[in-house]
């Protein structure tokens, strides 16, 4: 365990906080039937959704942290509640979180997902492009992981996808890492970089998820 996580527990050592910007999607109202009536729910402005795939990408990304130093206290905190001075991990892409909108734009402005159709991100002349089945369900999806510093110099990743299986895939190739990858390399090194992944999606499950890309783009 010291030495498959040896990359990241390296970085976050100097640190006993670490804190996970969460993407989120104000839903004011919805309506729902019950006892053959239509009924508004109104929700607290506080009551955020998200999607399934980066709520388990959440899961999952605090798991890897307990493992990297149980010891560690991590936090759960909306855009623009970060401490600059605390390693950032923000989970989803510009449309449902505008710390990583603000990161991207600053750090990243090359980069960019089309949206409203949220079918195809650009980076560097790299196009990444998810597939659907025949039958108009996602079967393919790219995440991405950026690195980089948060404006006091501590260590910050986004994680985001085209789609939200991408943004899981991002986190579940951050943790399957091996000691002696580009990857493990890269976040060792502490300097700004880009990794873009792709894996298969079945239902809601992912598989084969591989790094397509990995940059340091300190030394680029």
């Amino acid at each position: 365990m010291l030495l498959r996580y040896g990359f990241l527990r390296r970085l976050l050592a100097p640190y006993n906080r670490v804190q996970i910007v969460t993407s989120s999607v104000e839903v004011a109202e919805f309506s729902f039937a019950s006892d053959g009536q239509q009924h508004t729910h109104i929700n607290p402005k506080n009551v955020l959704f998200l999607p399934l795939a980066e709520g388990r990408a959440i899961g999952q990304l605090i798991d890897l942290l307990r493992k990297v130093n149980h010891k560690a206290v991590i936090e759960l905190v909306a855009p623009g509640g970060q401490d600059p001075r605390v390693p950032t991990f923000s989970i989803g892409g510009p449309s449902i979180n505008p710390y990583s909108a603000g990161v991207l734009g600053a750090a990243f402005p090359e980069f960019g997902i089309e949206y409203p159709e949220a079918r195809r991100a650009r980076w560097a002349g790299m196009t990444f492009e998810t597939r659907l089945s025949p039958a108009g369900e996602l079967i393919q999806d790219h995440g991405f992981l950026f690195v980089t510093k948060t404006s006091q110099q501590a260590p910050c990743f986004v994680l985001c996808g085209i789609l939200a299986f991408g943004t899981a895939m991002a986190v579940d190739a951050l943790g399957g890492a091996r000691p002696k990858s580009h990857l493990a390399g890269l976040i060792r090194s502490g300097d700004k970089g880009f990794v873009a992944v792709e894996g298969r999606v079945t239902g809601l499950d992912m598989r084969d998820v591989r790094v397509e890309v990995c940059r340091n783009l300190s030394t680029s």
